[in-house]
């Protein structure tokens, strides 16, 4: 297929409609966290509409864990995390700092400056594994996380993030929403991160079998990350203060080892995918399901995914190819 990213960025604004579209016009964006997965994707859509979005990340020397002194910006945006499971357990101390004293610096910030909306990154791992009668799992689910495991400084660190924004939006009544994303994937996924996909995509670039670590029971949803990035964008726009939003794709819901076939067959591989046991640089206690209920964000955002498995796997193929 012939691929082009624009088209995507270009969908996003369609699947928001003009009227929160043009809510942007006037204003200025601080995006922390600017050249992370998503944050490009937040860049790539506010130069599309030709908005003011001033980005912050380690990779230019921004530290989240040092006082945030900067100018007033209208919506701040706070993806700002180590989420590569290679990189948070080389780091684990660095993980639980992003997750907390960054925090902090991003709240003290937008009370200081008076912002209009922020949108606070947590993720879908504070539910660890959750009971099979509570699939798809709902945000007021309470997840149970085991304290001393391998990717505990990740997955407590979000928990963490959730608390002290909680406190600091009941004391201080800031304009904050939390999302809760679910397995999103596609273009501008580090293909170094060693995540599943984008291993999977390193290794079909290099005519290599693919690997299914565990004995591929474990189940997921995966999100587009187009459609993420436009319910997360109706999230900072029309979400409710202090709530909590699970972004993703409820459906399907797959083995990792049916999802593996998926990706042979989609992307013309034949049956090259190997099941493996779990290697040292992977977290322990690994999620056995996770998938979403998306209806509190649906309803109030009225977006919801729209892009096929087999669609945005093709799409985040062909733009590996180029890059």
């Amino acid at each position: 297929m012939d691929f082009d990213i624009k088209e995507d960025i270009h969908e996003i604004s369609k699947r928001l409609g003009d009227e929160n579209v043009k809510k942007f016009k006037g204003k200025k964006v601080l995006l922390i966290g600017s050249d992370g997965f998503l944050g490009r994707w937040f860049k790539d859509y506010f130069a599309s509409i030709d908005i003011e979005c001033k980005g912050y990340d380690i990779t230019d020397g921004f530290d989240i864990c040092d006082k945030i002194d900067l100018p007033r910006y209208d919506y701040v945006i706070n993806c700002a995390g180590i989420a590569s499971p290679e990189k948070y357990l080389k780091k684990p101390i660095e993980t639980m700092d992003v997750s907390y004293i960054g925090t902090k610096n991003v709240l003290e910030y937008c009370i200081d400056k008076k912002v209009e909306s922020i949108l606070m990154f947590s993720s879908s791992e504070v539910y660890g594994t959750p009971r099979p009668d509570k699939i798809p799992t709902k945000e007021d689910y309470i997840g149970t996380i085991p304290t001393r495991s391998s990717r505990s400084c990740y997955d407590i660190g979000k928990q963490a993030l959730e608390t002290l924004t909680y406190i600091y939006y009941n004391k201080y009544e800031i304009p904050i929403k939390i999302a809760r994303p679910f397995n999103f994937y596609g273009p501008h996924m580090g293909i170094k991160d060693n995540r599943l996909l984008s291993n999977w995509m390193r290794n079909k670039l290099s005519n290599e079998d693919i690997i299914v670590y565990g004995d591929g029971k474990q189940t997921r949803t995966f999100c587009y990350a187009a459609d993420g990035t436009a319910i997360l964008l109706g999230v900072l726009l029309n979400g409710k203060d202090g709530e909590i939003y699970n972004v993703g794709n409820p459906t399907p819901e797959l083995t990792i080892k049916e999802f593996a076939e998926i990706f042979c067959k989609t992307l013309d591989y034949g049956d090259k995918y190997l099941v493996e046991d779990y290697p040292d640089f992977y977290p322990s206690e690994e999620p056995l399901r996770r998938c979403a209920n998306i209806d509190k964000v649906v309803k109030q955002t009225g977006v919801q995914p729209w892009t096929s498995l087999q669609v945005g796997l093709n799409k985040m193929y062909e733009f590996y190819k180029k890059v």
